[in-house]
C-alpha cells in the first residue's frame, strides 16, 4: 500500500492553519504545517512533500519570495498559493512565477481537496517524466558505450571511469560531433553527483550581453528587461554537474567571474552586491585549441588551468573506423523502436557506411541513421538506401562506377585521393591504401612525384 501524499501547509493564521491541517488529514493526506516561511526549505528536506499550500500574505519573508525559493529548490514540486479577495492579480503573478494554482480565501474545503489532489498528481507526473527521460538518456549513453569497441574508444572509456570518480574539473576536447556531451553525461552518471542535476550550457549560443545573467542569474531591475528575479544555471546545477559546452566561445569579459565561480564556488547575480555559494562540478568541452587561444590572449590562462585539471580527448571517427558499424547498428536499433518496425543493414549497406569518411563524426552518423529510419522503404536497409537516404547522394549506375578501366590511371587516382585525405601525410596515405610507405614512395617516384630515393 502506497504512503499517503505529504502536504506542506504554510499559513500564519493559527485558526485557519488548524482547520486546513485537519481537513487535509481527513482527506487522506499527511499534513505538515508552518506559521511562516522561515523554515520552508528545511521542511522540504525533512518531509519531502508532494505539494505545498502557501499563503502569500506571511509575516517576515513575503510569500512570493518563498514561492521563488521552493520553485528554485524543486521545479517539480507543485505550489498552490492562497490569497485574499482583491488579490487575484497577485495570484496570477504567482502562477507566472511557477505556482501550480491559486485559491481564494476563505478556502472552500472541497475545492482545497480537489486542487491539492490535482497538484499531487501533476507533480508525480513531472517527476516520472524526468525519471523516464533520465533513464532513456542513460540507456542511450550506455548503448553507445557498448557499441564503441575500438581500442581508442575502449581507452577513452577506461579514462572516463577513472575521471568520473574524481570531483575535479574536466576539460573534454575533440572535433565537432565526436560525442563530447555523451562523455560529459558518462562522467556525471559515474560520479557521486549522479542523482543531482546535470545542466548543459551552450556557451556559443548565448548572446554576449546575456552570458553573465544566464550563468549567475540576475535581480529584478538589474538591467533593461529584467522584470523579475532569475536563477542562474550555476544555481540550477547546485549539488550536480554543470556542462559548459564550447567553453572556448565565452567572451573574455565574462571569464573572470567564471574563474571565481570555478575556483571558489562563489557566484554573484547581476545587480547583486552579495555573493552566493554553490557546489558544482564543472565539465567543459571545446573543439578549439584552448592553448592557442591562451597564447593569443583570447582565453584566460588561469581559467584554462582551472578547467583543465583533468583532460580527456575524444578521438574522431576516422581514427576508430571499427566503431562505425556497431554505432550505426545501435542507432538503427533505436530508430526501429521509434518507428515500430524491424530495420537491419545488409552487407552492402555496411560497406557503404564503412567507405564514407564521416567528417561530421558521430553526430553525422547518427543523423544519417535517423534519416534511414524515416525514409528506408523496407525492413532491410541496402547500399542504395544508405547512399540516397542517409548520405544524400544519387546511387551511381554500374557504368559510372569507375572513371576508367586503365589500371595505372586508377592507381594514380587512388594515390592522389589518399594523399588529399591525409593532408599530404604519406604515412597516413599508405595506411589508407593498405600498402607500405616505401611502396608508396616508389610509386610516386615512378610517376615523377617522389621526394625520397628508393632502395
Amino acid at each position: 500500500m502506497s504512503a499517503a501524499p505529504a502536504i506542506l501547509l504554510v499559513e500564519d493564521d493559527d485558526s485557519l492553519r488548524l482547520v486546513l491541517t485537519r481537513e487535509l488529514q481527513r482527506a487522506g493526506f499527511t499534513a505538515h504545517s508552518l506559521r511562516d516561511g522561515s523554515g520552508v526549505l528545511a521542511a522540504l528536506g525533512r518531509h519531502d512533500p508532494d505539494a505545498v499550500v502557501l499563503d502569500l500574505n506571511l509575516p517576515g519573508t513575503p510569500g512570493m519570495e518563498i514561492l521563488a525559493q521552493v520553485v528554485a529548490a524543486d521545479p517539480t514540486l507543485p505550489v498552490v498559493v492562497c490569497t485574499g479577495h482583491g488579490s487575484v492579480a497577485v495570484a496570477v503573478q504567482a502562477m507566472q512565477r511557477g505556482a501550480f494554482d491559486f485559491l481564494q480565501k476563505p478556502v472552500e474545503l472541497d475545492t482545497l481537496e480537489q486542487t491539492v489532489r490535482r497538484a499531487v498528481a501533476h507533480g508525480r507526473l513531472l517527476r516520472e517524466n524526468l525519471r523516464l527521460r533520465a533513464a532513456a538518456a542513460h540507456a542511450a549513453v550506455d548503448a553507445l558505450r557498448v557499441a564503441a569497441s575500438s581500442p581508442p574508444a575502449q581507452r577513452l572509456e577506461r579514462q572516463v571511469q577513472r575521471v568520473a570518480a574524481s570531483d575535479e574539473s574536466v576539460l573534454v576536447q575533440g572535433e565537432s560531433g565526436v560525442g563530447k556531451e555523451l562523455v560529459a553525461r558518462r562522467l556525471h552518471a559515474g560520479s557521486r553527483r549522479h542523482d543531482r542535476p546535470f545542466v548543459v550550457v551552450h556557451c556559443g549560443a548565448i548572446p554576449r550581453q546575456l552570458v553573465e545573467s544566464e550563468l549567475f542569474g540576475h535581480l529584478k531591475g538589474a538591467f533593461t528587461g529584467a522584470d523579475h528575479k532569475r536563477q542562474g544555471l550555476f544555481e540550477a546545477a547546485d549539488g550536480g554537474t554543470l556542462f559548459l559546452d564550447e567553453v572556448g566561445e565565452l567572451p573574455l569579459e565574462v571569464q573572470p567571474a567564471l574563474l571565481r565561480a570555478v575556483q571558489f564556488g562563489e557566484i554573484r547575480p547581476v545587480g547583486s552586491d552579495a555573493a552566493r555559494r554553490v557546489d558544482v562540478r564543472i565539465v567543459a568541452a571545446t573543439h578549439r585549441d584552448l592553448r592557442a587561444k591562451v597564447a593569443d590572449e583570447s582565453f584566460r590562462e588561469d581559467l584554462f588551468y582551472r578547467l583543465a585539471v583533468l583532460e580527456l580527448h575524444v578521438p574522431p571517427l576516422r581514427e576508430r573506423p571499427e566503431d562505425v558499424i556497431p554505432l550505426a547498428e545501435a542507432f538503427l536499433a533505436r530508430e526501429a523502436t521509434r518507428a515500430g518496425r524491424p530495420l537491419a543493414f545488409d552487407d552492402g549497406a555496411r560497406e557503404a557506411l564503412r567507405r564514407h569518411e564521416w567528417p561530421g563524426n558521430v553526430r553525422e552518423l547518427e543523423n544519417a541513421i535517423v534519416r534511414l529510419g524515416v525514409l528506408a522503404d523496407g525492413p532491410i536497409v541496402a547500399a542504395r538506401d544508405v547512399v540516397e537516404c542517409a548520405l544524400g547522394r544519387r546511387a551511381p549506375s554500374p557504368a559510372a562506377t569507375l572513371p576508367t578501366l586503365e589500371l595505372a590511371e586508377l592507381e594514380r587516382r587512388a594515390i592522389a585521393q589518399a594523399l588529399q585525405r591525409s593532408g599530404g601525410d604519406k604515412t597516413q596515405a599508405a595506411r589508407t591504401l593498405g600498402i607500405a610507405v616505401r611502396t608508396l614512395y616508389n610509386k610516386l617516384a615512378a610517376g615523377g612525384d617522389g621526394d625520397k630515393p628508393t632502395d
